[in-house]
């Protein structure tokens, strides 16, 4: 008795062609949506971190009858954030990292550049809406 060989029509492969082309154009920008969310949530953690190591700097230097908040939040440039973060952030440009520019810290999200700001009297460390850098409703989520 001969062999039946079972093979794919032409028809069928290009069925599944377009069937999974059609799911990729539905996937992909739900991705990208995805990826956006959470590089914003990555920058809020950050930021929650950053302002809770504010507060325990000024509780240890209260109580060492010191200034309450850090003149700068880091000592050099090559980590931002060193004086309040045990861990500090390597300066990036990339989306989802942080630089400084001038006064300013800017976190690099896929939409464009979120600035805050840092005040060495208050402890503030807040999103600066309004600035040619931010995008526009921005800070809404910080």
């Amino acid at each position: 008795m001969g062999r039946i060989k079972r093979a794919f029509t032409l028809i069928e492969l290009v069925f599944v062609i377009v069937v999974l082309g059609i799911l990729a154009t539905i996937a992909l920008p739900k991705l990208g949506g995805a990826m956006d969310e959470a590089q914003i949530s990555n920058a809020k953690s950050t930021v929650t971190a950053i302002r809770s190591g504010l507060q325990v700097y000024k509780n240890r230097h209260i109580l060492l009858g010191q200034d309450p908040y850090p003149s700068a939040l880091e000592n050099d440039s090559s980590k931002l954030f060193s004086n309040v973060l045990p861990h500090p952030i390597t300066p990036s440009t990339n989306p989802g990292g942080w630089s400084k520019e001038g006064n300013y810290y800017i976190f690099h999200a896929n939409q464009g550049k979120i600035a805050f700001s840092y005040n060495k009297d208050t402890g503030e460390f807040s999103c600066i809406e309004g600035t040619p850098t931010t995008v526009e409703g921005a800070c809404k989520n910080f």
